[in-house]
């Protein structure tokens, strides 16, 4: 089994691992617990990120993490199969009408005013007061972690991409 750390972001558990790719060691993040990882193993979709050499074990900056493109296809998968389960989605469409529903980072500080970037995670077409289906566009600007901590989704699509992740095998 890997070696472990578990940070604490807020209440959510994210869970670093020591793993040796066969180039040495590297530190790596994933929101599968050890129990599960253990038994199952850590496939490439299920690493958050990859961090830097040297970051500290329970301090790590922005410049530390390297987003893992198999993890953020993973991710936006689950967003645009379960965006339409999601209540607080399907109410900001309703209040739009027409026009766009943002989905923010949960992290974000000012989810009443000036979002930054990096916490918007995609957008949706909303129309007659509904989801358009198929609509989801990942914003290429948001980041898993920021000095606010790792990425907050909406419980609905917290669950689904959780059960993904545990549905792979490696």
């Amino acid at each position: 089994m890997p070696k472990l750390s578990i940070v604490r972001d807020g209440g959510r558990q994210v869970f670093r691992y020591q793993v040796d790719f066969g180039s040495g060691e590297r530190n790596v993040v994933s929101l599968l617990d050890p129990e599960w990882v253990y038994e199952h193993g850590l496939g490439p979709e299920a690493v958050i990120a990859v961090l830097r050499g040297g970051a500290e074990a329970d301090v790590v900056s922005p410049a530390d993490v390297q987003e893992n493109g198999p993890f953020l296809r993973v991710l936006s998968r689950a967003i645009f199969e379960h965006a339409d389960r999601c209540d607080l989605l399907r109410r900001e469409a309703e209040i739009q009408g027409s026009g766009y529903v943002y989905l923010l980072d949960g992290r974000t500080p000012t989810p009443g005013g000036r979002v930054p970037p990096e916490d918007i995670i995609g957008v949706f077409e909303a129309r007659d007061g509904a989801l358009v289906a198929g609509s989801y566009q990942h914003n290429p600007r948001h980041r898993l972690f920021t000095n606010a901590g790792w990425f907050r989704l909406p419980a609905e699509i917290e669950d689904a991409l959780q059960a993904r992740l545990r549905s792979v095998t490696w």
